[in-house]
C-alpha cells in the first residue's frame, strides 16, 4: 500500500469519526492559547437584604451600575426615608420587577415595593407599612426636647455651664421642623412620580387604629394605584409569627369604602 493511499485512508477515518482537521499553513505556528470560554450569562437579578441606609443603598447602586437588571429580590425590615426614595427611584426609572421573599417593611414598603413594575410577594412573605414622612403623628417638639436634654446631660459640667439649654432646644426644634418639611416634599414628589397615593403608607395607623405595622390585600393596594401585584391566594392569612419583630405587631387591614 502506497504512502498516498495511507494518508487518504487516515483522512477518511477522521472525517467519518467526526474529528475536525485543521491545517497549519507554512510559516505559521499553531496557537498555544487555550480556547476562549463562553462569556457568562449576564446577571439580570439582584438581591438586597438588610436595612435601607444611605451607605447600604450607595454600595448597592454602585454594584449594579451599568448592569441590565430586571428583577430585584428584597428583604428589609426598616430603613431611612431618603435611602428608600433613592433605591425606589432606581427601581421605577429602570422598570424593574420587585420580589419580596420575606419582609418588606416601612421604607421598603413605602418606596421600593410601590415602585416596582411587577410586584411579587412570595408565599410566607409580607409587605407592611408603618406610617410615613407625612404621617399625622410625626416627631413632636416634646420628643425633640427630650432628646436634646438627654444629650445635654451627658456633656461635661463645664460645657453645660457655658451653654443655654433652652437655646439649644429651640434650635433643634426649628431644625427638626425644617428637615421634616423637606422630607415631606421629597416623599410627596416621589409618590407623584410613580403615580401612587401616598396615604397607603399611613392609612392603617390613622384610620383603622393599627398600633404598629399593617398589610393590605392586593385588591386594596390597587385602590391606591399599586398595580401589578402578584400575591398568594391566602396572603391575607399569612402566618406572621415567624416574621414578627420583637415588641412589634403586624396586622391585616381591610380598607372599607
Amino acid at each position: 500500500m502506497t504512502k498516498r493511499v495511507i494518508v487518504y485512508l487516515v483522512i477518511a477515518f477522521l472525517v467519518a469519526a467526526g474529528v475536525w482537521w485543521f491545517a497549519v499553513r507554512p510559516g505559521k505556528r499553531p496557537s498555544t492559547e487555550p480556547p476562549r470560554a463562553h462569556e457568562a450569562a449576564e446577571v439580570t437579578t439582584v438581591t438586597f437584604a438588610g436595612k435601607l441606609s444611605a451607605r447600604n443603598v450607595e454600595l448597592f447602586l454602585e454594584t449594579v451600575r451599568g448592569k441590565k437588571i430586571t428583577m430585584l429580590i428584597i428583604s428589609s425590615g426598616s430603613g431611612e426615608v431618603d435611602a428608600g426614595i433613592k433605591i425606589g427611584s432606581w427601581v421605577f426609572d429602570n422598570r424593574i420587577d420587585v420580589t419580596v421573599e420575606n419582609l418588606c417593611l416601612s421604607s421598603c414598603a413605602n418606596y421600593v415595593f410601590t415602585a416596582g413594575r411587577r410586584k411579587i410577594i412570595k408565599p410566607g412573605g409580607v409587605v407592611a407599612w408603618h406610617g410615613a414622612a407625612l404621617e399625622e403623628s410625626g416627631v413632636s417638639d416634646e420628643e425633640v426636647r427630650a432628646s436634646v436634654v438627654k444629650d445635654f446631660n451627658t456633656w461635661p459640667e463645664g460645657n453645660r455651664e457655658k451653654a443655654n439649654l433652652e437655646d439649644l432646644v429651640g434650635k433643634a426644634i426649628a431644625q427638626a421642623r425644617q428637615q421634616g418639611k423637606e422630607r415631606m416634599g421629597r416623599h410627596s414628589d416621589f409618590f407623584r412620580k410613580i403615580g401612587v397615593d401616598e396615604s397607603v403608607c399611613r392609612i392603617g395607623n390613622e384610620k383603622y387604629g393599627a398600633k404598629d405595622f399593617f398589610f393590605l390585600s392586593a385588591k386594596d393596594m390597587a385602590r391606591f394605584g399599586i398595580s401589578g401585584v402578584e400575591a398568594p391566594a391566602d396572603y391575607e392569612s399569612t402566618d406572621l409569627v415567624p416574621l414578627l419583630i420583637k415588641g412589634k405587631q403586624i396586622e391585616f387591614i381591610r380598607v372599607r369604602d
